[in-house]
């Protein structure tokens, strides 16, 4: 292939993938009219505007953001300064009131509700945050589903999580209970690493697990890291290729 032929190939594909990092923004966050928080509403995702486009999202569950991870081994940080950054009201948080994600006291009604879109498989990693910069006190948990919610008569409102290990969906028949993480620390984080996920769509459900009522404000960030290649994989693949060097080399010489 000539010189010429693998630049143009190679400046079509950099074209490519930089028409669909401008056409879908890797965080994007809803907002009201006044730039603010959307309503968190059943049926609301429609309302208002989003920072970086909205999701291709059919549920009646509310939405806050939408995660679009690309690429692996990067960081994907959801947060208020963040969406400041990107044009949303200086007032603007993330915030789940209540402490309504532990199991003892569970209500849909409180929690913030995310979307997280993978364009990549592999390992994710999710940590939630008490926002520092806005001296919160939040005791974060969050529940991971796959799937994103389709359901007309979805409904946030009543019980979920007295089960922590088998939560309801309220009343969504497309997502899947796939783990769940939590601290109990007023201000603190927490981290799980949801390993062999497949690309895809995935739900993210953040609550507060503490004892303080005030300031619950929170920051997220995402990444996903490749799946490790098992070393025998790797001894095969050089037994093969020696293999096919020493066919091309016994050839040669009988040639």
């Amino acid at each position: 292939m000539s010189q010429f032929k693998k630049l143009a190939i190679a400046g079509a594909i950099t074209a490519s993938l930089m028409g669909a990092t401008a056409a879908q923004a890797h965080v994007s966050y809803h907002l009201d009219a006044l730039g603010g928080q959307a309503p968190n509403v059943n049926g609301s995702d429609a309302d208002g505007t989003w920072t970086g486009g909205a999701p291709s999202y059919d549920g009646n569950l509310p939405v806050t953001w939408v995660a679009n991870i690309h690429h692996e081994d990067t960081v994907y940080n959801v947060s208020a300064a963040d969406a400041i950054t990107k044009g949303a009201a200086s007032n603007f948080v993330l915030e789940s009131a209540n402490n309504k994600w532990t199991p003892a006291s569970s209500w849909g009604n409180a929690l913030d509700f995310g979307l997280i879109n993978m364009e990549v498989a592999g390992n994710l990693t999710v940590t939630v945050a008490a926002d520092s910069s806005l001296n919160s006190t939040f005791a974060p948990g969050f529940t991971l589903f796959s799937g994103w919610d389709a359901t007309a008569t979805s409904n946030k409102h009543g019980s979920w999580n007295a089960d922590p290990f088998a939560p309801t969906t309220r009343g969504s028949n497309e997502l899947t209970y796939v783990g769940h993480a939590a601290t109990t620390t007023d201000g603190g984080s927490v981290a799980y690493t949801f390993n062999g996920l497949a690309a895809g769509h995935y739900s993210l459900w953040i609550g507060g697990n503490g004892a303080d009522n005030t300031d619950e404000y929170y920051k997220a960030s995402l990444s996903v890291a490749a799946v490790p290649v098992p070393g025998a994989v790797w001894l095969f693949g050089s037994a093969v290729a020696g293999m096919i060097g020493f066919g091309r080399r016994k050839a040669s010489i009988a040639a």
